[in-house]
């Protein structure tokens, strides 16, 4: 007991240094993510070279896929590791080295039907980067963190990344606007993302990592029975499946986020530079206000930050269906950012906590290839059903919104099930 208060102590004492350290990293990448996922900027890229709403629905599935399978062989080849840093920064500089590759080929490119074709391979590269990358950095917050200061932690850090999203929405919705998407203008863009990604990767070196006392390290002889072994550990833990299913909620909003630019720019009469800019910037607001309000100040205990999530969601899926105005999309726009921030800032601790290890980096990797039928499914089935019902117009978008919302709903069911023990 008296170790771990020491461990605790050190953590804290270190604490403003580490949150400099990931502040600056994420500040850095939260230029390029309005560009990568999550956002509208690729979806209206691939619209403006003839994709169809299935290839659309191909990129969050790519990203899904990537991160999920590849993050099983992040556990294996770290979870060992008695320090991450070094592999935490490795993983974010490959992270970078795809999409400056990919914008320098822009440059040389003018057939639209190979840009398609690149774009869609260095997506996959980059899908699986992210999936070695994404549960190395969350188990690392976890553990330069104490359980007590996590949140306001990683609070700090999202404020940070989504202030930088916001001005880097601002200047692509200039570019987008003075420039349309032309192969040149999206080839500085994709080279820009790639640098500030590759450059936020050494503001790690600015924190410091301390290991918990009780932390036991296994290296498997096998990359099998590594994956069986954790398998069986997250399998076993029912309370955390209850807590997997609450992902429905993710899901359903990612696929919204990935297809109402769409929507509002082809039946809403919405300027596209509107849709790659604005809706973003309200995205992002509405990130930082959640990140102050439940992360800084810290409002709520945890389960009720899940539902209180799942009733956001809700509200803005109601507001896409009923209304189609400018001043609608930009609400939805905000409290979509809402209900993905607070994912985003609960998300590591949630899962730390219900594993109840010092090191969850298995948990971490297990955890998307548990859901990746549902990740990566409902984005195919939605730009499928898009594609087919095509002749019905803007009807066709309101029904998979409601689609969504029913998943929404589901996943409020599962959020209430978990016990967080808080």
């Amino acid at each position: 007991m008296k170790k771990e208060s020491l461990t605790v102590d050190k953590k804290d004492h270190y604490y403003f240094r580490n949150v400099i350290g990931v502040s600056g990293t994420e500040f850095l990448w939260g230029f390029g993510t309005p560009v990568m996922f999550e956002s509208t900027f690729i979806q209206l890229f691939l619209r403006n070279l003839g994709a169809s709403s299935f290839l659309v629905g191909l990129v969050p599935t790519f990203f899904f896929a990537g991160l999920s399978v590849f993050a099983l062989f992040a556990g294996y080849f770290t979870s060992h590791l008695p320090r991450k840093r070094t592999v935490v920064i490795l993983t974010h500089l490959y992270s970078g080295i795809i999409p400056l590759i990919f914008g320098l080929l822009l440059f040389f490119m003018g057939q639209v039907t190979l840009i398609i074709w690149i774009f869609f391979i260095s997506y996959a590269f980059f899908s699986i980067s992210i999936g070695f990358t994404a549960p190395i950095w969350q188990n690392y917050l976890v553990r330069i963190f104490s359980e007590k200061k996590a949140f306001s932690g990683i609070s700090f850090m999202m404020i940070s990344q989504s202030i930088a999203k916001l001005v880097s929405s601002f200047l692509v919705a200039k570019i987008v606007s003075r420039y349309s998407f032309s192969t040149a203008s999206c080839g500085v863009i994709f080279t820009v993302v790639g640098m500030v990604f590759m450059a936020g990767a050494f503001m790690f070196l600015l924190t410091k990592e301390i290991a918990d006392e009780n932390e036991i390290s296994i290296r498997h002889p096998s990359f099998l029975t590594h994956f069986r072994h954790s398998l069986a550990e997250v399998v076993k833990n029912r309370n955390f499946l209850y807590f997997l299913g609450s992902d429905l909620e993710l899901f359903a909003v990612i696929n919204i986020i990935s297809f109402y630019a769409n929507y509002a720019t082809e039946y809403c009469g919405i300027e596209q530079a509107v849709a790659a800019g604005w809706f973003v910037a309200s995205n992002y607001s509405g990130a930082i206000i959640i990140n102050i309000l439940l992360g800084w100040i810290g409002l709520f205990k945890l389960k009720n930050k899940y539902i209180f999530s799942r009733i956001i969601s809700l509200s803005a899926i109601i507001i896409l269906v009923l209304w189609q105005s400018l001043w609608a999309f930009l609400l939805v726009s905000f409290l979509l950012g809402c209900s993905r921030s607070i994912r985003m800032l609960a998300y590591p601790p949630a899962v730390k906590k219900l594993s109840g290890l010092a090191d969850a980096t298995n948990y971490f990797s297990v955890a998307p290839i548990l859901t990746l039928p549902l990740s990566a499914g409902i984005s195919l089935m939605n730009g499928r059903f898009l594609d087919y019902f095509a002749a019905w117009g803007a009807f066709s978008y309101k029904l998979m919104f409601m689609g969504m919302a029913l998943l929404v709903v589901i996943s409020l069911f599962f959020i209430i099930k978990t016990d967080f023990s808080d």
